[in-house]
């Protein structure tokens, strides 16, 4: 087989041959498959009626949980080109995951939101588009996950206040979680396929989790900030409630014993809040970068070093 390889190369030239081999392996960072990974779910929302969700919440055994706090889960790889000098995935790159898993998220969650209250504040007299901006991300790291390895991406929304829209991701080994529950196979009723839970469901064994990251986002348009309550119940997330916590949302849940889906809701807002307000401490951090002894005009440092600076420019 060997030889016959070598003898065949000639034809096509080896150089093109491993150039091939070269791009195809690390097919995830040519030019614009970034752009791809990212407007491909918008794309798909914006398009096709199976990407948008039909519920508010589903029903898993006599749990009702509800859509706007569940996950999404991509799966990726890590190519050479995004490989540091341990031969593992460089903690640079877990952002463009990032990037690509939220867009499917917010694309599923909030596409019919977004457009409804774009639609609103124009007619309210606001100019601009509605777009969701990213505010801060912090990422923890646990494990490292090895050149040319597969491994799954999942985020869901966390928490919101007035402001800010918080999404937890968690970046998992593949084939640690088995989930065999999805929402885009829902059932009449709204019911999933009933393997959550069984023999056949969520594995007992604890995931592998390489890394955990906590985003937020704002939506603007123009300069006016749209709070993230408002797009998620134009959406659809909270079912007939006109306040988080109120009983109008029960008849739409399905929730027994009297639960409104809105105090679901808001329930499992509260618990995700306090990470949100652990996190916000950071903030204060942006003060501290000239000390209290220090002129912001003169500051003291080690040294200027070169790095690739390249030919851009310089903006003030």
């Amino acid at each position: 087989m060997i030889e016959w390889l070598w003898a065949s190369t000639p034809a096509f030239d080896l150089w093109k041959f491993l150039l091939t081999i070269f791009l195809v392996v690390n097919f995830k960072n040519l030019p614009l498959v970034f752009h791809y990974r990212i407007f491909r779910p918008i794309i798909q929302s914006a398009f096709g009626e199976k990407r948008r969700h039909q519920f508010i919440s589903i029903k898993n055994g006599d749990k009702t949980l509800p859509l706007v706090f569940l996950p999404c889960i991509t799966t990726t790889y890590t190519p050479m080109l995004e490989a540091d000098y341990n031969l593992h995935k460089s903690n640079s790159t877990y952002f463009t995951d990032l990037d690509a898993s939220r867009s499917h998220l917010l694309s599923y969650l909030c596409y019919s939101g977004i457009s409804v209250v774009d639609k609103e504040l124009t007619t309210e007299g606001k100019k601009g588009m509605l777009a969701a901006i990213i505010g801060s991300v912090s990422t923890s790291f646990k494990k490292e996950i090895r050149i040319l390895q597969q491994y799954e991406v999942w985020s869901r929304i966390l928490t919101w206040d007035k402001k800010w829209l918080y999404i937890v991701t968690h970046f998992v080994q593949k084939g640690s979680v088995k989930h065999a529950c999805f929402v885009t196979n829902m059932l009449p009723g709204g019911h999933i396929c009933g393997k959550c839970g069984g023999a056949n469901g969520a594995s007992a064994v604890r995931p592998v989790v390489f890394a955990t990251s906590v985003s937020k986002y704002v939506f603007k348009k123009g300069r006016f900030t749209v709070a993230p309550e408002r797009l998620l119940r134009a959406s659809g997330l909270f079912g007939d409630s006109d306040k988080l916590g109120g009983e109008d949302s029960a008849k739409s849940s399905g929730a027994k014993d009297g639960t409104a889906i809105g105090e679901v809701v808001e329930n499992e807002r509260a618990k995700g809040f306090k990470y949100a307000e652990a996190w916000d401490e950071l903030e204060s951090l942006h003060a501290e970068f000239a000390g209290e002894n220090e002129i912001a005009s003169c500051i003291p440092a080690i040294g200027h070093f070169d790095d690739v600076a390249g030919y851009g420019f310089s903006f003030s």
